[in-house]
């Protein structure tokens, strides 16, 4: 029987073969399916302008948390435009290289210090106030970033129910289920449950001349920091995929000395309204070690009186002494900056 089968199959795929007719209705028929597949996709390309974040965990818990989200502006290379602004601004034109200095400045962070000291030039107003070129420059209200934003396939109508505005030491910042901004994670707007077939959180992001975004992906406590991994938001359609993995403390742990469970609550800070976590422990060391240094600090959390800021003045002292690397190096040879006892686990997968 299984012999008569094959012999039958063979026959008809001889037949086939020889009539060329059927041969040829059949392979115009497969290269149609395939251009048709590839205009489908080209054009699901087209219309899907967008940067994407799904995330999978193994579930522990009925409802799960999304992890924090930060968009940062970081500069473009706007220059042109940013002259135009200055000259509008200040009514008069500045030199090419103190404009440029100006404009750097604008987005500056501990990680991209200059390589080299600013030129003085007594014919300039030296003490600019970099902070109001900033509040000039840059957004603050989270519509002017973004067009549109869907969480487990649903539009939400109001951009600011998820992304609220900071300062951070990484510039201005948009972010999404932080504890900066919530007494407790069961009040953050990004949760999800096992019955949730769509984890993605996809934004669409509006263009500009003058930045360019970064992207952050943190545990609820943590906040954009200068040791942080960042993710590239481009004009083409993206997609990053994260793998969670929550960690959960029994309440009563709080009663045991830190010495001995190894690790703090985000209750557990020294500054009011700014939740512990081991990146706002490294945080707060940089901005000593600089106000130590340079009487001053690119981001001071203790204190955010904006006479403290480093201004051009002070470029200087903040690129000879290096304080990133300074910190790290501190950090990594003590036990100073715990991690947070309810910290995710957040590896990159397959994008």
């Amino acid at each position: 029987m299984w012999r008569k089968s094959v012999m039958n199959f063979r026959g008809f795929i001889r037949s086939f073969v020889e009539n060329k007719g059927l041969l040829w209705i059949f392979v115009i028929g497969i290269s149609g399916w395939s251009t048709v597949s590839i205009l489908v996709l080209l054009k699901t390309r087209y219309e899907t302008d967008s940067t994407t974040i799904g995330v999978s965990t193994a579930y522990s818990r009925w409802i799960n948390t999304f992890p924090s989200i930060g968009i940062c502006l970081t500069k473009s290379r706007a220059f042109n435009e940013f002259k135009a602004m200055m000259r509008e601004y200040f009514q008069e034109d500045f030199a090419f290289s103190f404009t440029r200095m100006i404009y750097e400045y604008a987005f500056l962070n501990p990680n991209n210090i200059f390589t080299k000291e600013p030129t003085k030039n007594t014919s300039y107003p030296y003490n600019f106030n970099i902070l109001d070129i900033r509040r000039k420059m840059f957004p603050t209200n989270c519509t002017e970033c973004f067009k549109e934003i869907y969480f487990r396939g649903e539009l939400v109508t109001d951009c600011e129910e998820i992304f609220k505005f900071h300062v951070t030491e990484m510039g201005y910042c948009f972010l999404a289920n932080n504890l900066l901004d919530y007494d407790s994670i069961e009040e953050m707007p990004l949760r999800y449950s096992s019955l949730d077939n769509n984890r993605s959180l996809r934004l669409y992001m509006r263009s500009s001349v003058m930045y360019k975004y970064e992207m952050y992906v943190n545990s609820p406590e943590d906040l954009p920091f200068f040791n942080s991994l960042t993710y590239t938001i481009s004009t083409d359609p993206t997609t990053y995929a994260f793998n969670v993995e929550e960690i959960h403390n029994h309440e009563g742990v709080i009663d045991e000395p830190i010495s001995q469970r190894k690790c703090k609550f985000p209750s557990e800070s020294s500054i009011e309204g700014f939740p512990y976590s081991f990146s706002a422990c490294m945080s707060i060391i940089r901005s000593e070690f600089e106000m130590k240094t340079c009487d001053c600090s690119l981001f001071n959390p203790k204190d955010r009186n904006e006479s403290l800021y480093c201004g051009l003045q002070h470029a200087d002292c903040l690129i000879k002494e290096g304080f990133a690397t300074r910190v790290k190096e501190y950090v990594g040879s003590s036990t100073v900056c715990l991690p947070s006892c309810v910290e995710q686990q957040i590896s990159l997968g397959h994008n």
